[in-house]
């Protein structure tokens, strides 16, 4: 239990940079919007821009509020042992690791081939977004066998 508590510790640090990182954003988005900072987009019209900025900053908060949440359940469960240990338990359920496992695998299989679809016939309409969505599977891809073989060389 002691590991899991240093684990936890760890990533409560992390957690928290991550958090700074993400409040920086939205803030930026807000007070850019706002007219307090110039950051705008280099492309588009000002609706684009506008959406563009409300997006970052949404998105960044939105985000941002779900990591507090978690930053707070694990600082409560490191000050309580009763929660600590519920924490570990749900953390170390070899049921929903394989859930999630098995969830993600089906994920990547599904991306690349809905991505591989979209770019083939997105190539059709315009040639540049295409192009992109097909190296970005194909980057997808390659990372995904590159972990096939790590898991392989570990397991």
């Amino acid at each position: 239990m002691e590991q899991f508590r240093e684990k936890l510790k760890l990533e409560n640090r992390i957690t928290a940079v991550l958090c700074v990182i993400l409040m920086v954003f939205s803030v930026l988005g807000f007070a850019a919007e706002a007219g307090l900072v110039e950051l705008t987009p280099v492309t588009g019209d000002g609706r684009w821009q506008s959406m563009w900025r409300g997006m970052v900053s949404g998105a960044s908060f939105g985000v941002l509020v779900l990591m507090v949440i978690g930053l707070i359940r694990s600082i409560r469960a490191l000050k309580d042992e009763k929660k600590l240990k519920k924490l570990y338990i749900e953390a170390n359920d070899e049921r929903q690791i394989q859930i999630w496992t098995n969830a993600r695998a089906t994920s990547m299989q599904v991306t690349l081939l809905l991505g591989l679809v979209a770019g083939l016939v997105i190539g059709y309409f315009h040639m540049a977004i295409g192009v992109t969505i097909l190296a970005v599977e194909s980057i997808h891809a390659f990372i995904g066998f590159a972990f096939k073989i790590y898991y392989s060389k570990k397991l």
